[in-house]
């Protein structure tokens, strides 16, 4: 039988492999994976994705420019637009493309991105998003071998923070749930790992799920004693604004308050929305006009241009007041009742 025709199968050996990056050589054991199943190639997985972390990190080159990249995966979540569209930033506040509370429209600077810094952005936030899926995975191989030991609770802990960072709360939430429900049942945390989760869980179930109910009653059933969060909840149970300002580090007030934590602002900033909308319906039912707009902006932390793209706000400006309401005369006849 004469041989077939074709390339030697040496040949094939010298064709270059497939580039695959290493935080997607593994699928979600949930879908049927299981390579993960053995300890050491978690704990090596675990070493690939701190190491993309690091290098995250590294490349944003200081505090700023990290804030920024976070914030990124948070807009691509919300809604994406191309191109980008131009930032909003004063000088002192967060790159997340909102003005700071005592800026007024006369003092914002517009920065439109280059091409070359929303690309940056664009692969940074993908880096992330890739980052956040590796521990997915790592999280469902832990469940699924039911390891229960400190290396389950240092990538549960570190899944937990970046998530957090990140305000994803498809990660964090059931990441805080497991790691209290079930691993701290058979190796308990330590103090401050213990204070730090509870912590996060109420500022979460408090602000983000706005069940002040069940922030109340984990706060009791922890025994937690916070002063940020007694602060928080009591700020949220009285529509206190100024108080939630001043947590987050936003208020005219000298200094951060009571909350210095990076992680529970990123916490406090879901109650934001709510907060800001009382406020400018507070506005709605008290003043018929105001004299000036930079006590408006300054107020619900935004400036005129923002209040009036997010908020719809109807009201009117006259210079720099702001007509809310208009009041007709006495003696006035309505047009549409005029005979």
């Amino acid at each position: 039988m004469p041989p077939l025709r074709g390339p030697a199968s040496g040949v094939w050996g010298r064709l270059r492999p497939a580039d695959v990056d290493p935080l997607e050589v593994y699928g979600l054991p949930s879908k049927g994976e299981t390579r993960l199943s053995d300890f050491k190639t978690q704990e090596r997985f675990y070493g690939k994705i701190v190491e993309r972390y690091l290098q995250f990190c590294t490349e944003a080159k200081g505090r700023d420019g990290l804030l920024q990249r976070f914030a990124s995966l948070e807009l691509r979540d919300h809604a994406v637009v191309e191109p980008a569209p131009a930032w909003r930033v004063t000088a002192g506040s967060t790159p997340r493309g909102s003005t700071s509370a005592a800026a007024t429209s006369d003092s914002v600077v517009v920065v439109v991105p280059t091409p070359e810094s929303a690309a940056a952005l664009a692969a940074a936030s993908r880096d992330l998003s890739m980052v956040l899926a590796a521990l997915r995975k790592l999280r469902e191989a832990i469940v699924a071998t039911g390891r229960i030991d400190d290396f389950a609770t240092q990538v549960y802990l570190f899944c937990i923070r970046l998530a957090i960072l990140a305000k994803h709360h498809q990660s964090y939430h059931p990441a805080i749930l497991h790691l209290l429900r079930s691993i701290h049942r058979y190796r308990p945390l330590n103090s401050a790992e213990l204070h730090e989760v509870v912590t996060y869980r109420v500022l979460d179930a408090a602000c983000r799920r706005g069940d002040l109910a069940e922030a109340y009653h984990l706060r009791c059933l922890y025994k937690l004693r916070n002063a940020t969060v007694e602060a928080v909840l009591r700020a949220l149970a009285q529509d206190d604004w100024i108080a939630l300002q001043r947590l987050i580090g936003t208020g005219n007030g000298s200094g951060r308050g009571a909350c210095a934590d990076g992680h529970q602002i990123k916490l406090l900033e879901h109650a934001v929305h709510h907060m800001r909308v009382h406020t400018l319906k507070s506005f709605g039912r008290a003043y018929l006009q105001l004299e000036d707009v930079g006590f408006l902006e300054a107020s619900t932390g935004l400036g005129w241009a923002e209040l009036q793209k997010q908020y719809n706000v109807g009201w009117e400006r006259n210079g720099k007041a702001v007509v809310i309401r208009k009041v007709q005369p006495k003696g006035a006849v309505p047009a549409a009742t005029a005979k």
